[in-house]
């Protein structure tokens, strides 16, 4: 960067003032100052990173359902290196909202940064899919040409404007990684715009060159200075970096897929992948690799389909015990194209270290850092009432430190008299690991464990109950998954429910503000699609459409599998299920070796 330019440093670090200032004067005003309101969905974008308590602002980019681009100075406190991981404070990203104070778009929180190795870019996970249209980069900039720039940093005047805006430079120089832009007019570059865009306009569509880096700020509040250059981060030769740093392909689209393991009878593994598509139907499964280790038989192995490694896409988790009785847990990473190459063993424990039969499981994140921990409901002396929530934390690469105990009591009831899921009860943004308990007398509850930040339990309640005189069903008859059917951010309880006579229902325990679940409703029965005890179910958002939906890997009486979707509705019921992908058993393989999730 030439020396007539401020450090980015000494940019970044003057942030903090800007935040407090801004809520002086807090008023409706431009962001790049000297430009024009942008006030449609046209730069929808451009979002807005708050970091800390309101210690830093920023602007950046949506490159991705999942990312942001912004400046790395962003993330810098006290000279101290960006590294990748957690944020060391906690963030969050406004996207799709040009004017703050409106409702459009996402307010989302971000869990991952990924530094640029060189230049001032940092890529920022988001933790959730927002639905707003990303920039697309676009060619190398060239002198004279005149570029569009946007934030919604500080203007001539205010502190911290609600509005985001954008402004006309022109290209004065391009070097091997900056190019330097000077304001037409009164436009300029101030702080809060830092990690702001850049773009060219093609047909009326941005296309991303560069990112805000530093400036003279000239025209911006509380500025003397007059000089409206500016130098910014060129992005358009950085295509490689993006598409390792966040892959596209099969498993990284806007659909979820199902994931699992299918198990050969000598023991030997394969995790496979049924990609969703956009109907949230599945293609033919894509699987690439096959273990030579016979330690996954199926009758000693529980499998898990869940984001483990916290890139955004499922990957497949096995807890096994070998024929010598030890345990092992291995994390098969999904790749971009839904395929899978050798797991990472993570834990170990010799034989004596407890049963897996004695494991009730489920996964979830469990302290909310966005990766899926594993929990197990663990019988130490089974039907004695002397049980334990043990939990395994989920690691950066996907793989889990070793166990800790989660909660545990010698008072609590009969293990035997359970049914486990996990899921985001009450909305903190931390799974919650919560069971159906069905007492002696025909009464039944849903009890809850709040997640801490420690990824363990606090003291449990109640979320639902019904009398004995109004049983719902017996353990032995429902088949039990969570998500968010009804796309509030709170997860549910989806019940598929053996009635009778070959006769089954979907019921939908959507989740309360409070914590607890509504009574189940009822959206599907059916005495055609099939049997109860040939069902195998998974969740996932199958359709992209922000809800969760529930697959069914479906048996036939001669052994042929298909996959079924039921889609969820707004209100957290189930449409008339479809089925999509159908095998041929003669070339696939057999009902019992595909464990599903849970399983």
């Amino acid at each position: 960067m030439s020396s007539s330019y401020r450090r980015r440093a000494a940019q970044a670090g003057l942030l903090a003032v800007t935040l407090v200032a801004g809520f002086l004067n807090a008023s409706p005003a431009q962001a790049v100052t000297g430009g024009t309101a942008v006030t449609d969905a046209s730069f929808g974008f451009v979002a807005k990173v708050d970091v800390g308590s309101l210690e830093r602002s920023c602007s950046g980019s949506l490159v991705d359902a999942w990312w942001v681009l912004t400046a790395k100075s962003c993330f810098s406190f006290n000279g101290q290196a960006v590294v990748a991981g957690k944020p060391t404070k906690p963030t969050t990203v406004t996207v799709g909202r040009p004017t703050l104070t409106a409702t459009t778009g996402a307010v989302v929180p971000a869990f991952r940064i990924v530094p640029h190795p060189d230049r001032d870019l940092v890529l920022v996970r988001l933790s959730g899919r927002v639905d707003v249209t990303p920039v697309a980069l676009g060619a190398a900039p060239t002198v004279g040409e005149q570029l569009t720039g946007a934030g919604f940093g500080r203007t001539a005047s205010a502190w911290v404007p609600d509005q985001l805006h954008s402004g006309s430079f022109g290209v004065q120089a391009v070097g091997s990684s900056t190019l330097n832009i000077l304001g037409s007019g009164q436009a300029g570059i101030c702080r809060g715009d830092l990690g702001g865009p850049t773009v060219r306009m093609v047909s009326g569509k941005p296309q991303l060159v560069g990112v805000h880096h530093s400036s003279w700020q000239g025209g911006c509040l509380a500025e003397t200075e007059t000089r409206r250059d500016a130098v910014d981060t060129r992005v358009d030769d950085l295509a490689s970096w993006f598409a390792t740093t966040m892959p596209q392909g099969v498993s990284t689209d806007t659909y979820e897929d199902v994931n699992f393991l299918y198990t050969y009878d000598p023991g030997e593994a394969a995790p496979v992948t049924f990609p969703a598509t956009s109907t949230g139907g599945f293609g033919n499964p894509i699987g690439s690799w096959k273990s030579t280790e016979k330690r996954y038989n199926r009758d000693r192995v529980k499998v898990f389909n869940d984001d483990f490694d916290g890139d955004g896409v499922k990957d497949v988790v096995a807890l096994s015990t070998a024929a010598d009785g030890s345990f092992a847990i291995d994390t098969f990473i999904t790749g971009p194209d839904g395929k899978y190459g050798a797991p990472l063993r993570s834990w170990t424990a010799p034989a004596g270290w407890g049963h897996i039969t004695s494991m009730k499981m489920a996964s979830g994140d469990f302290n909310g850092d966005g990766r899926a921990d594993l929990t197990a409901f663990y019988g130490y002396l089974s039907g004695t009432g002397d049980e334990a929530w043990i939990n395994w934390i989920a690691r950066p690469d996907g793989g889990f430190d070793a166990p800790v105990e989660a909660w545990r009591a010698s008072t609590f009831g009969n293990w035997n008299s359970v049914s486990v899921f996990a899921g985001d009860v009450n909305g903190d943004g931390r799974d919650d690991a919560s069971l159906f308990y069905a007492y002696a007398n025909g009464s039944m509850a849903i009890l809850t464990w709040p997640g801490q930040a420690d990824g363990k339990f606090s003291t449990s309640y109640t979320a639902w109950s019904t009398p004995s005189d109004k049983p719902f069903a017996a353990l032995s008859a429902m088949k039990v998954m969570d998500g968010d059917f009804n796309g509030d951010g709170r997860d549910d309880v989806a019940v598929l429910k053996y009635v009778g006579s070959s006769s089954t229902s979907l019921h939908t325990f959507t989740g309360k503000a409070d914590g607890t679940f509504n009574a189940p409703a009822a959206s599907w029965s059916s005495t055609s699609f099939g049997h109860f005890a040939s069902m195998k179910l998974a969740v996932g958002d199958y359709n992209g459409d922000k809800r969760d939906d529930l697959a069914v890997l479906y048996r036939f009486a001669n052994d042929t599998t298909s996959m079924n979707t039921f889609t969820s509705t707004p209100s957290g019921g189930f449409n008339i299920p479809f089925g999509s992908w159908r095998d041929d058993p003669r070339s696939f393989g057999w009902w019992l070796n595909m464990r599903f999730d849970g399983e």
